[in-house]
């Protein structure tokens, strides 16, 4: 749909008039939901009428732990794609998941005006909350991405055609996608599971474990506010309990020291910054002794 969809936007479907809200209450679903179905192309009376879950498999509702993939293991996810058109629009969507941390629903509702090239970004309309932000792509993630919108072009898809569609211009189903990812785990031989959001955690995971800051990943994956994000990573990668885990010996021997210049956890800051608030933070003061020893003074009103 053109228009911007919010809360408050009137939807008629068989003569019935509602909000947008009305219709995701009457469903039992988010408002999200709803519009991710309509920006994919799904006319008011699929958006407002199919039920929630009425296809879905026999996980759907249950709770399953996040599962983050290795490097390594995402390689095998992209080599395990077909050759065809469709294996160069599926890397595309896998990169766009793992690579810019976008939600299925987020991806899905891509249009081809969405992308910079030159500043190689990604605008994201309707995210989560009906909030937008632009986000950024790496070099090889774009060439990959590129690659399918070369294949695109020549199919003669059209621009209004959603940034990742069916070969004859369609929009793509999220349904289609779980099945995709299935199968993609299974030829790929991984035997965790694998599935659309499971690429954000691992994107996530990746950010922290590269030092990048708090704020950043926030942005990125486009959360209300810091707090999430530190809940998002301490949950995804808990990097700071883990060393303290493989920092304890037996029976009071000194553990060795891996690294002597060792530096506290990558975005401990940025998560202190979430406890506590960043209006209470008056002043940060580093006052390391040596390389084996960093004491932090941190000052609150």
């Amino acid at each position: 749909m053109a228009a911007k969809l919010t809360n408050s936007t009137l939807l008629t479907s068989q003569g019935e008039t509602k909000t947008l809200a009305e219709w995701a209450q009457s469903l039992g679903c988010p408002v999200q939901t709803l519009i991710g179905r309509l920006n994919r192309g799904q006319s008011i009376d699929q958006a407002v009428r199919t039920p929630i879950g009425s296809r879905g498999g026999q996980n759907r509702g249950a709770k399953t732990p996040a599962e983050v993939l290795t490097g390594a293991e995402m390689e095998l996810l992209l080599e395990a794609c077909s050759r065809g058109a469709t294996g160069e629009r599926n890397r595309a969507l896998i990169v766009i998941g793992w690579r810019n941390g976008l939600r299925c629903f987020e991806a899905l509702g891509l249009l081809p005006q969405d992308l910079d090239a030159q500043r190689q970004t990604i605008r994201v309309r309707h995210g989560k909350g009906d909030r937008a932000r632009t986000v950024g792509l790496d070099v090889q993630a774009w060439e990959i991405l590129n690659r399918w919108l070369v294949v695109r072009g020549g199919l003669g898809i059209a621009d209004t055609a959603p940034l990742l569609c069916t070969l004859e211009g369609g929009p793509l189903d999220d349904r289609y996608v779980c099945s995709l990812m299935t199968r993609l785990r299974k030829a790929a031989g991984i035997r965790k599971r694998v599935h659309f959001h499971g690429l954000r955690h691992t994107m996530a995971s990746e950010l922290a474990a590269e030092g990048v800051p708090m704020h950043v990943i926030q942005q990125q994956l486009g959360h209300s506010n810091l707090a999430v994000t530190s809940r998002y990573i301490n949950h995804l990668n808990p990097q700071e309990t883990i060393a303290a885990m493989k920092a304890r010996s037996w029976n009071g021997t000194p553990a060795p020291i891996a690294n002597a210049n060792r530096r506290p956890p990558p975005g401990w800051l940025d998560r202190l910054r979430a406890e506590i608030g960043e209006s209470r933070l008056l002043l940060f003061q580093d006052s390391r002794q040596d390389l084996e020893n960093v004491r932090a003074v941190v000052l609150l009103f």
